[in-house]
């Protein structure tokens, strides 16, 4: 409260002697009433009650008649009143007094007296309390996008509220040390530095209600996920995928990955489902080329996973034959599913001739920390071959 009396001293002082110039000509008539002379004791001027949480403060200031000894103050028309006693001294006074008061705007009298009972001219004006309907109108400031890039969160934030002065952000780091951050809200983008991977930061917004505000709200803290790529959690995602086994030629077996035995079915049954094309990608193909097909085949790998919501996507630089299906699925536990049994599936994504190439995404949400299996069942035919070149897993925001 002191920093705020020196700021508004200074606009207090001249408010004053402006006031004091143009209105003393017109205050003398008022020292005289039915033809007998009435002395006036010098004024509160300015009055101001600035707003509150559940109150108000009431700032004034005494520059003239040193002979004040009581400032009176009225409210509800005079049902409800304060006195304040006051110690005069040779220069400039200021009073300073909370009033505590129910959620309203309120209309007040200020009058001054001195000890011989003489009143000033009353000063009218009002003031605001604030209280729960007050913040039932406040929100968080809202996020275009939350994303982790590199090792530091990139905030992205919508244009807030003109009555908010900041956000304070609050999250911790990759060596678990804490930290806050006051947003202003002018600021577009918010850069957290060395935030801790797949964790949250919380937010909450403070508010101003008006320019006389005493007191700061704020919301309730909001916990915000971030968008973060997590594929690292996946071995061998690929772009290329490696290969286990110490062949050089065109066919080997996928390294990290688990497969059912029908997948291996190049090169006398030795290798399959792997291949060079493309530097190293996933790759079904029938037997030989122009041999059987497959039937149920499995390549999936199981992983442990946080509570989120996520997405998954693999991309496909094609395939060769219109007879090929398959399933893409994330599913809990250690195995996955036959092909057509999605419903044993938490997410499933159907890949086949009328969308063979390309991007192909899913979404699943896990309400607990759980181990779940993905991957692709495919049935072909002859002459058949797709491939998978990458695979991308990210946790996303709420």
């Amino acid at each position: 409260m002191k920093q705020f009396i020196q700021s508004v001293l200074p606009v207090m002082v001249f408010v004053y002697l402006f006031g004091a110039a143009s209105c003393s000509d017109m205050d003398d008539y008022l020292k005289y009433t039915e033809g007998k002379p009435r002395l006036y004791t010098g004024k509160v001027d300015p009055a101001i009650f600035l707003s509150g949480d559940e109150r108000v403060v009431f700032y004034g200031m005494l520059t003239s008649d040193p002979k004040i000894t009581k400032v009176n103050i009225y409210w509800n028309n005079r049902k409800d009143s304060l006195v304040i006693d006051v110690q005069r001294t040779s220069g400039v006074d200021i009073i300073e007094k909370p009033i505590a008061l129910p959620e309203g705007r309120y209309y007040f009298e200020v009058i001054s007296y001195d000890g011989e009972g003489n009143s000033s001219i009353p000063v009218v004006t009002t003031g605001v309390s604030y209280g729960d309907t007050y913040r039932q109108t406040l929100y968080n400031r809202p996020i275009k996008s939350a994303e982790k890039v590199g090792d530091n969160v990139v905030i992205e934030w919508y244009n807030g509220d003109e009555t908010s002065p900041f956000v304070k952000v609050d999250y911790t780091d990759s060596n678990d040390r804490a930290h806050t951050i006051k947003v202003p809200t002018s600021e577009k983008k918010t850069i957290l530095e060395n935030f801790k991977s797949m964790s949250e930061f919380s937010m909450q917004a403070y508010y101003l209600p008006d320019e006389l505000s005493i007191d700061t709200f704020k919301v309730a803290p909001l916990y915000i996920g971030v968008n973060e790529d997590i594929t690292r959690l996946i071995k061998n995602p690929g772009n290329p995928f490696a290969r286990s086994d110490d062949g050089t030629g065109k066919w080997g077996v996928i390294k990290d990955w688990q497969y059912t035995p029908n997948i291996i079915n190049q090169n006398g049954d030795t290798a399959g489902g792997w291949s060079t094309d493309s530097g190293g990608v996933i790759h079904f193909e029938s037997k030989d080329w122009g041999g059987d097909g497959v039937t149920n085949g499995k390549i999936y790998q199981t992983i442990s996973l946080p509570a989120g919501h996520y997405s998954i996507e693999f991309y496909s630089d094609g395939g060769g034959s219109d007879n090929f299906t398959g399933n893409f699925m994330v599913a809990t536990g250690n195995t996955l599913p036959d092909i057509g049994n999605t419903g044993e599936a938490i997410a499933s994504h159907v890949w086949n001739k009328d969308f063979m190439g390309g991007t192909h995404s899913m979404e699943f949400e896990l309400d607990q920390p759980k181990t779940v299996t993905i991957g692709w069942a495919v049935s072909f035919g002859s002459s058949t071959w797709m491939h998978i070149n990458s695979v991308k897993l990210m946790i996303l925001a709420e």
